[in-house]
């Protein structure tokens, strides 16, 4: 008698389990996933943004040899553009080591609305941290490509 009233309610607890608990599970894990997309499309410039602001290091500490070689450059506005662009690249990478710290994958102590509401807010501040990405990026390429 006892195994068969066991039997049922191991059944519809894996049901429950496999099918996610409803639709705000199932909305929940489709929100979780497009951050970590999301993520995971950026993340990789952030090994271009690291060569960049070394390469930016390098065209600043040899300003005098570019002066020299090319007299009409104005040394003055490219210390300026490249030392703005260095602390764009620096703070897109930091905004993101910020957000893989402070991103909960699973947050145990939250009932699903406040689990969903927390998915909505990460993807919007990584589709934010995205839309910077690539403005740095493109900033980076027009910036760089004369050096």
């Amino acid at each position: 008698m006892m195994k068969k009233m066991i039997f049922p309610a191991v059944a519809a607890l894996l049901l429950v389990a496999c099918n996610g608990g409803g639709s705000d599970t199932v909305e929940i894990d489709q929100l979780r996933d497009e951050a970590i997309a999301i993520h995971d499309e950026i993340m990789p410039q952030i090994s271009a943004f690291d060569r960049n602001s070394v390469k930016i290091d390098s065209i600043l500490s040899s300003l005098s040899e570019l002066k020299a070689a090319n007299p009409n450059i104005d040394t003055v506005q490219v210390r300026t553009d490249l030392s703005a662009l260095k602390v764009r690249l620096e703070g897109a990478t930091n905004a993101m080591m910020d957000w893989m710290t402070g991103f909960d994958v699973d947050p145990q102590d939250k009932s699903a609305a406040e689990t969903k509401s927390y998915y909505e807010k990460e993807v919007e501040k990584v589709k934010e941290m995205k839309v910077t990405f690539d403005e740095v990026s493109k900033e980076s390429v027009e910036k760089l490509a004369q050096f």
